[in-house]
């Protein structure tokens, strides 16, 4: 496929190093210094604007299949698809970081009627709805809903005396209607078999039916180890993952929002659109300040600024005096597993998950990607079986290594099965595989 990525930053270089090895790519980026982060990638780099017909022509624009625009400013984006739809790209892709452009007036319709956006990515509100699926699941440093509500995915770092930790799998006695999916011991992730013993600090990641996860709390920690309903929550930043997140938490009966921003402007607009929430204008990597208005009491603090020093140390800040979760953004995906090694319980990275999206959608064939997880480590896809595939019985399907069926989707209704239910033709499958056996997941119907 040939491709244009307009804008060489993080994202733009993330996208490149994961799509250069299988395509053409071309990619634009305004600034020289730019250019020597690509030379050891298969591109052709094209200094100068995207917002330049010229510039587009010397990426060869009029024959590409896709024009992708990732640059920082939303208004060079929208240009820059615009302009390439215009001289011929085939698809449009834009990145934004404001809803200005996702407005219930006109939308994404909008942008495509009179830009020629085909597709619209706002990697911060991807962020703030997965945070808020977080806090929503008490215990869970990770979480996903998936078949309109009926399967929830959770992660849980396991502690000392964890009943998860008392001896092999096959013994735990898992909820009926859960299964877990995969273990992670230290940097490396696993899909677990009867014999698998998890140990104190591993990483267990469990599906199943919605209303059956609410038994798998008292497996993780026993006398419930602090997994309590949140009630009170702490925002640092008000920005646009900040607001977002505010916004959705806002409407829960169950939580109690306070959220500090510095600036002042930002935080009239902040009071002026929430209802309930307490709007305090500070510093949140002020120590007095994260004092005086007992910081410590919270439930969890969320840490979004958009720097990823002043986001670690809030969130030390609001470790050291006593906050029972911290959710930290960081902008850059190489500082993940350096937060988590400093003690932070969840990090998240908005552009890792959209920069999976887009290239899924390149290469994913019929599968479906679902969420991503693990810095990248480990995926959930569905796939669909094919009208022609025999029924057979799950122990029998000879699926790829390191993946696992953690739901059927038939009817309307969710199965969690074991190994002797049956896939049937048009089922869906929820299959979580590690990273190393995605391509072989994606394809395993195809052949």
């Amino acid at each position: 496929m040939r491709i244009i990525l307009i804008g060489g930053g993080e994202i733009g270089y993330a996208l490149a190093r994961a799509l250069a090895p299988d395509h053409d790519l071309h990619v634009i980026d305004h600034n020289p210094a730019t250019a020597d982060r690509f030379h050891s990638l298969d591109v052709n780099f094209v200094l100068g604007s995207g917002t330049s017909a010229d510039v587009l022509r010397r990426g060869d624009v009029e024959s590409v299949d896709l024009a992708i625009a990732c640059t920082g400013l939303d208004e060079v984006n929208i240009v820059a698809c615009s302009i390439a739809k215009n001289l011929g790209a085939a698809k449009t892709v834009c990145f934004v970081s404001r809803d200005d452009f996702l407005g219930t007036v006109g939308g994404r319709n909008s942008l495509r009627e009179h830009f020629g956006v085909d597709q619209v990515i706002w990697p911060e509100a991807q962020l703030a709805e997965a945070i808020e699926r977080i806090i929503a699941a008490p215990g869970a440093i990770d979480a996903e809903i998936f078949a309109g509500g009926q399967v929830q995915l959770l992660e849980y770092r396991l502690g000392v005396g964890s009943p998860l930790t008392a001896g092999p799998l096959a013994s735990l006695q898992l909820p009926r209607g859960v299964v877990m999916v995969a273990a992670k011991h230290g940097d490396t992730i696993t899909i677990p078999h009867g014999e698998t013993r998890l140990e104190p600090g591993d990483k267990a990641i469990v599906m199943g039916r919605r209303e059956a996860m609410a038994g798998i709390e008292a497996k993780v920690a026993p006398d419930g180890g602090g997994l309590h309903d949140a009630r009170r929550v702490t925002i640092i930043g008000g920005g646009d993952v900040g607001f977002r997140l505010a916004q959705l938490l806002d409407q829960r009966d169950d939580v109690s929002l306070q959220v500090i921003e510095r600036d002042a402007a930002r935080g009239e607009m902040l009071a002026a659109t929430l209802t309930r929430a307490l709007i305090l204008r500070g510093d949140g990597t002020d120590l007095e300040l994260l004092e005086t208005e007992n910081i410590g009491r919270s439930d969890v603090l969320v840490s979004v600024i958009d720097n990823d020093e002043r986001n670690l140390l809030a969130s030390l800040l609001g470790r050291q005096l006593g906050v029972d979760k911290i959710i930290t953004r960081v902008s850059k995906p190489a500082n993940l597993r350096l937060f988590e090694r400093v003690g932070i319980d969840v990090a998240l990275s908005a552009r890792g998950a959209a920069v999976e999206s887009v290239v899924h959608q390149i290469e994913g064939g019929k599968a479906e990607l679902l969420a991503v997880l693990e810095e990248g480590q480990a995926k959930v896809f569905e796939l669909i079986v094919p009208d022609d595939y025999p029924a057979t019985a799950l122990k029998d399907l000879a699926a790829p290594p390191e993946s696992i069926v953690g739901t059927i989707l038939r009817n309307g209704d969710a199965i969690v099965p074991s190994g002797d239910d049956r896939i049937e033709p048009g089922d869906r499958l929820l299959v979580f595989c590690t990273d190393a056996s995605s391509d072989r997941v994606r394809k395993f119907f195809s052949s």
